[in-house]
């Protein structure tokens, strides 16, 4: 190690000595200017103890030499101290660096610079705390007053001009209500903070205000009951052009134990939040949930990796965060990626370092020599029992998480912060294609397969978009008649080099990626050619197209269906919609709004594979749903398995008794075809009828069934 090194890892304006032994501590940097008003050096460029003149730095010895005599990669600072000589004012550091592979280093830095931007960010915090403080204690101080007013005049008839006039024109903002949420007394303060006007008075914009944070119906009745008032900060945005954090008491005045008046008091601390939004960035913290910001854990795992400090990186995602976000509100997520964060540093604690690194990212840095008795695999498995636990938000509502966990470790994996970051990332990805809750550690398998996905995706991007993928039919029949009533689109790859990819490989990866959502629309314009070519042929039946999870969830979804329609001037009464189970538990309200708009087309709905996920009497209820597709693993075995024959028996009298058409997948002998018959099943579909084909060969073969 030189001082050229020292400046290219940024450690600059230091001094650099090599410790050797206790007696032998050479000074390698000899020529620092200000190094002569701190220690003496000998002839030689020697330092020796007796000879520090600074207590700080004669003082920090003691430890440094334990940092020396252990054989441990590990660097000791002293934190900043002032120096004061004749000739100036030093600000300094002083760092004992032990390398682990022999070599031992003290390092003294001028860190006047760090200094000034460490008290600027102090001070700029203790600022804030103290404004925070002053205005909370003239909230409590104008609480009490009002109370004792207000328990001596329960309808303010003896409230003195002057004691009116003093309320009028506080800066506070202050709204009194009967114990019936009638407004009694209000002032300009109170109208301004919450933008009250002739039609909108501040009891109803008090109203709004209660609603928007999504309070729930026993907050303001807790008050009462425990006789006590809440005090909090509140981001409110009742118009666009209005944003607002609310410093807000709520006090309940009671008479003798019964709710008489409701006090609210307002101010306006925006101003706070912005600084204290720039403090916490200065000081490499998270604005919201006040752990490590991303620049702070880039810092922290460069430093070990400087250190030649093995340790592992674990990089965790919480699923569909967008989805918890849309259904309970964006706030509601904020307070839950603060108790998510607050969960994850309170299992961590002193023994590892964790940082928030995107929007629903967190990352926690784990010195291996810090695990002691458990083994990786127990920690991760308590770490994710502790993050899924379910999560309760100030509505009340409440919601489990579903994480992934990427992990990496350093130097096992690779030497650089660049690169362990990347590592981690391929374990986090390969984590989210198997699905929720799933941890795995980077290996050279995983990147092997990272690769070739990427590689399919980049192909499978390039076949939607020169139109490669194809689409194929296979019949749907009337058990009754045998006549084909409807068919299924299915979609079929086969590259130009003649390759078949199997659609169990290609689709599973459209729905991981963003592929799904072009997919989607390439298959629904699809079916409608595809529509078009059966009515030319004098074929008057629907046809199905299966629809993914995740396009549910973007409604955008009924516009490309209502435009791909319009285009080809087809009616809805052509097309049928097939979803599977699990969309309704995901997204049930969203399915919802998407079912009703499609029935209203005129479009049909059917649930695909029925029986394999979350079958619920909920939904077949509720929703309007036409079809029930019995999935093909309950008809395969159905001549033999008795299990089989009653799962499908039971099927086929839940529908009936609510009018829902069933459709057995999969029949493939005249057995599993006749069982059906005898249970009134209405249609079938399978390779006993025909394999999917082309459109061209489906038409002739229907026309010999229909």
């Amino acid at each position: 190690m030189d001082i050229h090194l020292l400046n290219a890892l940024g450690i600059t304006n230091c001094a650099l000595f090599k410790f050797n032994s206790e007696t032998d501590i050479a000074c390698l940097t000899p020529e620092i200017p200000w190094l002569a008003d701190v220690v003496s050096l000998d002839d030689n460029n020697k330092l020796h103890k007796k000879h520090i003149s600074s207590i700080y730095l004669y003082d920090f010895f003691t430890d440094a030499d334990e940092v020396w005599k252990g054989n441990t990669s590990f660097t000791l600072s002293s934190g900043f101290w002032t120096e004061q000589s004749e000739h100036q004012v030093l600000r300094l550091e002083a760092l004992a660096i032990n390398s682990g592979s022999g070599s031992r280093y003290l390092v003294l830095k001028n860190v006047e610079e760090q200094f000034d931007e460490k008290r600027q960010t102090l001070q700029a915090a203790r600022e804030l705390l103290l404004n925070h403080h002053e205005i909370v204690g003239q909230h409590e101080y104008i609480r009490h007053k009002l109370n004792n007013v207000l328990r001596k005049n329960t309808r303010l008839q003896k409230l003195v001009p002057p004691i009116q006039q003093a309320i009028h024109n506080l800066e506070t903002g202050v709204v009194i209500l009967d114990n019936e949420g009638a407004l009694i007394l209000d002032n300009k303060a109170s109208h301004r903070l919450l933008l009250c006007n002739s039609t909108t008075p501040s009891s109803l914009r008090i109203s709004e205000l209660i609603k928007d944070i999504d309070a729930p119906s026993t907050f303001l009745p807790a008050l009462v009951q425990r006789k006590a008032p809440w005090q909090g900060e509140i981001y409110w945005q009742p118009v666009d052009d209005y944003k607002v954090w609310l410093q807000v008491t709520i006090h309940p005045v009671l008479q003798g134990g019964e709710l008489t008046h409701w006090v609210y008091l307002f101010t306006d601390i925006t101003h706070i939040h912005s600084k204290e939004q720039n403090v916490l960035t200065a000081s490499g913290m998270d604005s919201l949930t006040k752990v490590a910001n991303r620049n702070s854990f880039t810092s922290t795992i460069r430093r070990l990796i400087q250190e030649e400090t093995p340790f592992k990186l674990f990089i965790i995602d919480i699923c569909d965060f967008k989805k918890i976000n849309e259904a309970l509100s964006y706030q509601s997520g904020d307070e839950i990626l603060k108790s998510f964060a607050l969960r994850l540093q309170t299992f961590v604690g002193n023994s590892g370092f964790i940082a928030r690194i995107g929007s629903n990212e967190f990352a926690l840095v784990k010195r291996i020599d810090t695990f002691k008795e458990v083994s990786t695999a127990e920690y991760v498995k308590q770490l994710l029992t502790k993050l899924t636990q379910t999560y309760t938000v100030l509505n009340g509502n409440e919601t489990n998480l579903g994480v992934n966990i990427g992990e990496a470790s350093f130097p096992q994996d690779c030497c650089s912060s660049e690169t362990l970051l990347q590592c981690s990332d391929i374990a986090l990805q390969a984590a989210k294609y198997q699905g929720r809750n799933v941890v795995l550690a980077y290996s050279e398998e995983l990147q092997r397969q990272h690769h070739d996905i990427h590689e399919l995706e980049t192909e499978l991007r390039n076949a939607i978009k020169n139109s490669e993928l194809k689409l194929f039919l296979q019949p749907i029949v009337d058990l009754s008649s045998g006549k084909v009533v409807k068919c299924e689109a299915l979609a079929r790859w086969i590259t130009p080099e003649n390759k078949f990819i199997s659609p169990e490989i290609f689709i599973p990866l459209a729905e991981k990626s963003e592929l799904i959502f072009p997919f989607g629309e390439w298959l629904i314009n699809e079916a409608c050619n595809a529509i078009e070519a059966l009515k030319a042929a004098n074929l008057n039946i629907r046809l199905a197209i299966n629809i993914s999870g995740r396009q549910v969830s973007d409604l955008t979804l009924l516009n490309q269906i209502k435009n791909a329609l319009d285009d080809h001037q087809l009616q809805g009464s052509n097309l049928s919609i097939e979803l599977t189970e699990s969309v309704f538990v995901d997204s049930l309200n969203t399915v919802s709004v998407l079912l009703n708009e499609l029935r209203a087309m005129g479009i049909t709905v059917s649930i695909d594979d029925f029986g394999t996920g979350f079958s619920s009497l909920v939904y077949l209820k509720k929703l309007p749903i036409d079809e029930l597709k019995i999935d093909r693993s309950f008809v395969s075995e159905l001549e033999k398995n008795t299990d089989d024959q009653a799962i499908v028996q039971a099927i086929l009298g839940l529908a009936s008794n609510l009018n829902i058409k069933i459709i057995a997948e999969g029949i493939e002998t005249p057995q599993q075809q006749q069982f059906l018959k005898n249970h009134q099943c209405a249609y079938g579909q399978g390779y006993l009828y025909q394999q999917p084909v082309a459109i061209d060969e489906f038409i002739s073969q229907a026309h010999k069934l229909t």
